[in-house]
């Protein structure tokens, strides 16, 4: 996982104000944890997100992991683990 490029962040997500939260809102504060704790191989697990994100889209959170897979932003590893792919901060 690259780190987030700061030039790229939208401003609702630097203050951290999202009113109507979207798919890409989850994802920054996803890869925000993980490259706030030096973990760029950006694996991650379900509860973690459970406990480090504030954004939700869906009523489970398991559903809006299954969009962001979707999406091709990240990937189901085995059990409850994640990978981040790509995001839209890095460079390009």
């Amino acid at each position: 996982m690259e780190k987030i490029n700061r030039q790229k962040i939208k401003i609702k997500n630097l203050i951290g104000i999202v009113d109507k939260p979207v798919e890409e809102d989850l994802l920054f504060e996803i890869v925000d944890f993980l490259e706030s704790e030096s973990r760029l191989d950006g694996v991650f697990k379900k509860y973690e997100i459970s406990l480090k994100t504030r954004c939700r889209i869906k009523d489970e959170i398991v559903d809006d992991l299954e969009t962001l897979c979707d999406l091709k932003y990240i990937e189901k590893g085995k059990y409850s683990t994640y990978t981040v792919l790509k995001h839209p901060w890095q460079n390009d």
